[in-house]
């Protein structure tokens, strides 16, 4: 991907934990990476990503805002800049504070974050009260939150319990969206659209009023006790691979190696 480079932005703001730096401020600076497609621009400024506009964003953005932490800064900084330029596909960002007051002799000291869109998949299931409004709650939920974008959902199916059979049969579905959320940030939201529909914490397997599971995001590989991506027996679910296959059907899983139709087939060949 073909990238746009801006280097040391400078600024003068007040972000720090200590009453004198939010009272008497100091010099920052910002370097700016963006992954941007440069090939379709056709010499036409309003095709690609205006970096004047954007290092004149990172300024104002920067001296419009207080921060305590820089970490808090830089991520508040970048989710600003990919929601307002379209055109960027990720961005990394340095952001410098080189008078931090530190009682030892440095030169700099800086915190560098990257961030990107990413394609994601989410499984949704519900055998609790009203199920199809349970699923729905999801879609209302992202309409209402500006780092989540809906792409694509499959039909509802109906589905007998999985592990624990003494149940009533569960309503199922897949949700693609595009998203600026980090894996955590995503989980977060996730957990607060369970809490939502009124889950309430049972037995494993059992009952729920929503689930919201991450399936795939991007290509990432994460096995944390939290949190484990891709899900670790979507592969051997067939109700998540049946409405994975309606909206995405060559969709690779990123440890398998194996798109959506191959891993039905492989489920057939087992049973």
């Amino acid at each position: 991907m073909d990238k746009i480079k801006l280097e040391s932005i400078e600024f003068y703001a007040y972000h720090g934990v200590f009453e004198s730096e939010k009272k008497q401020g100091q010099v920052f600076s910002v370097d700016c990476e963006m992954e941007v497609d440069t090939s379709s621009c056709g010499d036409n400024i309003y095709k690609t990503v205006n970096y004047g506009d954007v290092a004149l964003d990172i300024r104002n953005f920067s001296i419009s805002n207080k921060y305590d932490l820089l970490e808090t800064m830089v991520n508040d900084l970048a989710k600003f800049l990919l929601l307002k330029y379209d055109l960027v596909k990720s961005i990394e960002l340095i952001v410098h504070k080189p008078n931090a007051p530190i009682p030892v002799r440095f030169s700099d000291v800086s915190v560098r974050i990257k961030r990107e869109r990413s394609i994601c998949y989410l499984a949704i299931c519900s055998n609790l009260g009203d199920r199809e409004a349970n699923l729905d709650l999801l879609s209302k939920e992202i309409k209402k939150d500006s780092y989540i974008k809906e792409m694509k959902k499959s039909t509802y199916i109906e589905t007998k319990p999985y592990g624990i059979l003494e149940q009533s049969d569960f309503l199922n579905a897949v949700v693609k969206i595009e998203t600026i959320y980090t894996p955590y940030e995503l989980l977060k939201f996730c957990k607060k659209v369970e809490k939502k529909s009124g889950r309430k914490t049972t037995r494993k397997l059992g009952e729920r009023t929503l689930d919201v599971d991450i399936l795939i995001f991007g290509d990432k590989i994460i096995f944390e006790e939290d949190l484990k991506i891709p899900h670790p027996e979507m592969h051997i679910r067939e109700n998540v691979l049946k409405s994975l296959e309606e909206i995405e059907p060559y969709l690779v899983h990123p440890i398998k190696k194996l798109n959506i139709l191959e891993m039905i087939d492989l489920i057939k060949d087992n049973d």
